[in-house]
C-alpha cells in the first residue's frame, strides 16, 4: 500500500512538471513582456534637426507613463520606455530600430521614427518582425488602406491642408487669393505640395511657392521671394525653428501678408520665440492647447506639477507625447492580462468614441482605420500671453 502512495505520487508530480514545461514564460513567449514589465520602443530626433519638437515630445510620453505606473501599470504590469536617438536619418533610425529589437527586446513601438523618411525606413522591418508601433509619420501612403501592424497619432498634412483651404474659402470668404507655400525640404513636403497645386487649380487662386531648409535660421532671401510675390496668405510647412526664422526676418523686411502655420510651429514656443513678429499670426494644430481649461488638459498640468515640479512651460509637442502613451495605455488595457501583438492589435482597434476631454478630438480606431486624430483647428496667436487661441470648432476633411 504505502509503495502504491509513492508511485501515484510520483506520477503526479511527473504529471505536474510535464504541464509547468509545456507553459513558456512571457519572456519566452512574447518579447518584451514578462509577468511585471513591458518593454516600449521610442525612436526620434533628440540632437537634430527637429529635435525642439522632440524635447517636448518625449517628457509628454514618459510622465503619462510614470503616472499610470504609479497606479499599478496595466494589468500588473509596469511600462518601461527605451528611447533612441535617430537625428532626423534614416540609417540611424534603422540603427536604432535593430539596437531596441534585438538588443534590448521590445514589445511594441510607442513613437518611432522621427519623420517620414526615417519612419519610411524601418516600417517594412517592423512588419517583418511584427511588432505593434505607433508610429511617428502622417504619410497616407501607409494608411489607405491601414496596415496590420502601423497606427499613427499624428494628423494628416494633407487634411490640414483641406481644413484650411475649406476655412479661407467658407468662413473667411476670399475670392481669386494669391497663395504662397513655403515649404521645407522634406519627404513631408511632397504631398502637401501636390495637394496645394491641385486646390488652388479647383479653388481658382494662384499660387507661389518657396522651400525653406529643415534646418535654417536666415530666411532672407526666402522672405525676399514672397515679398516681390506678394500673396494675400502664406501657409508654412515647416518645424518651430524655420518657422520662427521666417516670421522673423517677414517682420525684418516688412512682409505683412497673412501667414498660417501648421501643426509642429502652432506651439507656445513660436510666439515665445518670435514675440511682435508673430502678432496676427494664424497656424492650424490637431491637439488642444496645454493651457485649456477642458478636463484632459487639467488633469495633464496636474499630473504634469506633480511629476515635474518647476517644469517650464508645456506646448502642444509635450500634449502629443502624452497623447501616443494615452492611446498605447488603452489599448494595452483592451488587450488584457493576455498580452501578444495580436491582442495588442486588435486592443487599439476596439477604441471607440475615446473622449480624450480635449487632448484632441474623440478617437475612433478599428480594422480598417489606424488614424488617432482626425480633426484639427485653426488658432490664432495670442502674443501677449505666449499662446494660440482656438478660433474654429475641431474640423474634419471635407472630401
Amino acid at each position: 500500500m504505502k509503495r502504491r502512495h509513492v508511485f501515484l505520487r510520483m506520477i503526479m508530480l511527473v504529471s505536474i512538471i510535464i504541464l509547468l514545461g509545456s507553459i513558456p514564460s512571457y519572456a519566452e513567449e512574447v518579447r518584451g513582456v514578462t509577468d511585471g514589465t513591458i518593454k516600449i520602443g521610442t525612436i526620434s530626433d533628440m540632437t537634430g534637426p527637429a529635435a525642439d519638437v522632440y524635447h517636448a515630445l518625449i517628457p509628454g510620453m514618459r510622465t503619462y507613463i510614470q503616472f499610470i505606473n504609479d497606479q499599478g501599470g496595466i494589468h500588473g504590469r509596469k511600462i518601461k520606455v527605451i528611447t533612441e536617438d535617430d537625428r532626423y536619418s534614416s540609417p540611424l533610425a534603422l540603427a536604432a530600430f535593430k539596437k531596441l529589437v534585438y538588443n534590448d527586446k521590445v514589445f511594441a513601438f510607442s513613437g518611432a521614427a522621427s519623420a517620414v523618411g526615417p519612419t519610411r525606413a524601418i516600417i517594412p522591418f517592423i512588419e517583418k518582425e511584427k511588432i505593434p508601433s505607433i508610429t511617428m509619420t502622417n504619410d497616407v501612403a501607409y494608411f489607405t488602406p491601414a496596415r496590420k501592424y502601423i497606427f499613427t497619432a499624428l494628423p494628416f498634412y494633407e487634411d490640414q491642408i483641406k481644413v484650411i483651404f475649406d476655412y479661407l474659402w467658407n468662413d473667411l470668404k476670399v475670392d481669386r487669393p494669391k497663395i504662397a507655400l513655403v515649404y521645407m525640404e522634406s519627404p513631408s513636403s511632397i504631398p502637401v505640395l501636390h495637394l496645394v497645386r491641385s486646390l488652388v487649380k479647383k479653388y481658382n487662386a494662384s499660387l507661389s511657392e518657396v522651400i525653406i531648409p529643415v534646418a535654417g535660421l536666415d530666411m532672407t532671401s526666402q522672405v525676399l521671394l514672397l515679398k516681390s510675390a506678394k500673396p494675400d496668405y502664406v501657409i508654412i510647412h515647416g518645424y518651430l525653428a524655420n518657422t520662427a526664422a521666417v516670421l522673423r526676418d517677414a517682420k525684418k523686411f516688412g512682409f505683412n501678408s497673412q501667414i498660417i502655420a501648421m501643426q509642429y510651429a502652432v506651439v507656445g514656443k513660436l510666439i515665445e520665440m518670435t514675440r511682435s513678429a508673430a502678432n496676427g499670426l494664424m497656424g492650424i494644430n490637431g491637439l488642444g492647447s496645454p493651457v485649456d481649461n477642458t478636463p484632459g488638459m487639467v488633469q495633464l498640468r496636474k499630473i504634469d506639477k506633480k511629476y515635474n515640479p518647476g517644469s517650464e512651460y508645456r506646448d502642444e509637442n509635450y500634449v502629443q507625447g502624452w497623447l501616443i502613451s494615452m492611446i498605447l495605455c488603452e489599448g494595452l488595457k483592451n488587450a488584457g492580462r493576455n498580452l501578444n501583438s495580436e491582442t495588442l492589435l486588435k486592443g487599439w482597434e476596439k477604441i471607440k468614441n475615446f473622449d480624450t476631454q480635449g487632448i484632441c478630438g474623440v478617437v475612433n480606431l478599428g480594422p480598417d482605420n489606424h488614424k488617432v486624430v482626425k480633426n484639427s483647428r485653426i488658432y490664432k496667436a495670442d502674443v501677449d500671453n505666449l499662446r494660440f487661441i482656438p478660433i474654429t470648432d475641431w474640423r474634419g476633411a471635407k472630401e
